[in-house]
């Protein structure tokens, strides 16, 4: 019976926690991890994740995405969340003929929760974690259509208990070279098998074009979510030079939170960020704006070997 208490208090400490997390995210408390824009160029974008034909490999982007990665490449990042929370990732591409392998690792550390007995005194500290660990296919299906999955285990560790998931994620991608146009259609986070909880899952279909006369590439995106909620993505990159792109987005995170239009929600949704290329090495920086939650700030360096 106490044991029992014990891990309803542990469980409950996360679940408050987590549900102010859902608040912000306008998402379900569980599986945050896969909700979250990992990839640099996405998060600055307004989180924009179907359609990347760039050749720069994209954390939890479309997984079809991989087929335009040309040389190796291997990628860290890090992420500065809200409530303390930090996010690391690394991921790589291997290409072969006209076939890519990639694979991720991503986690979560939400920090310490107090520990209580079952009168309510502080006996200690645990652990709160998420971490999802994925392998990916893509290779090109014909000219201008590239296809890709990704199947991933995800697990989340609260004090000594842990629970594991499996997932996985479809992508395709039509790319015209000749007139700079991009369509992408993107199943992400599908449950694998039977779930005690409802997985984030989105299908994703956006388009990408860089304007005839100016240096700049227009990505917009549609996600249908879990919930049936459909929401948008609108992201911008500002092509000043081949090594050097500035990056801007806004998404529906203002008219999904429940909290009211005040003023340090009204910019709730809003990105930037920046890509530097130098020496086969890509520098990528994005800044998220979650309202009056904060903002959040991420940071990945990636290598062509």
């Amino acid at each position: 019976m106490y044991k029992r208490v014990m891990i309803l208090k542990i469980l409950s400490s996360a679940l408050i926690q987590l549900l102010f997390l859902s608040v912000v995210f306008a998402e379900t408390p569980a599986f945050q991890l896969l909700t979250y824009s990992f990839g640099n160029r996405s998060a600055a974008m307004g989180g924009t994740r179907a359609v990347d034909a760039s050749g720069n490999f994209d954390l939890q982007g479309s997984p079809a995405s991989a087929s335009f990665v040309e040389n190796m490449q291997i990628q860290i990042g890090v992420v500065n969340h809200l409530v303390g929370i930090k996010g690391y990732a690394l991921g790589g591409v291997l290409p072969m003929d006209r076939h890519r392998l990639s694979a991720e690792l991503i986690y979560f550390d939400y920090g310490l929760f107090d520990k209580t007995d079952i009168v309510g005194t502080t006996t200690g500290s645990f652990g709160y974690h998420e971490l999802a660990s994925t392998l990916g296919y893509a290779f090109t299906f014909s000219e201008g259509l590239r296809l890709g999955a990704r199947i991933g285990r995800f697990q989340r560790v609260a004090d000594a208990r842990t629970v594991g998931e499996f997932y996985y994620d479809l992508g395709a991608i039509y790319h015209n070279a000749e007139d700079s146009l991009t369509l992408g259609l993107y199943l992400a986070s599908a449950e694998l098998g039977e779930s005690s909880e409802a997985f984030p899952t989105q299908l994703r279909l956006g388009t990408s074009k860089i304007l005839s006369h100016l240096p700049l590439r227009l990505n917009l995106e549609g996600i249908y979510g879990f919930n049936q909620r459909l929401s948008f993505a609108l992201g911008s990159e500002i092509l000043l030079h081949p090594s050097f792109k500035i990056r801007l987005g806004v998404n529906s995170n203002r008219f999904d939170l429940q909290t009211g239009v005040t003023e340090s929600d009204f910019i709730a949704g809003a990105s930037a960020g920046f890509a530097l290329e130098w020496q086969g090495m890509l520098i990528e920086s994005a800044t998220q704006s979650f309202g009056a939650a904060g903002w959040v700030s991420q940071l990945s360096l990636a290598y062509r070997l």
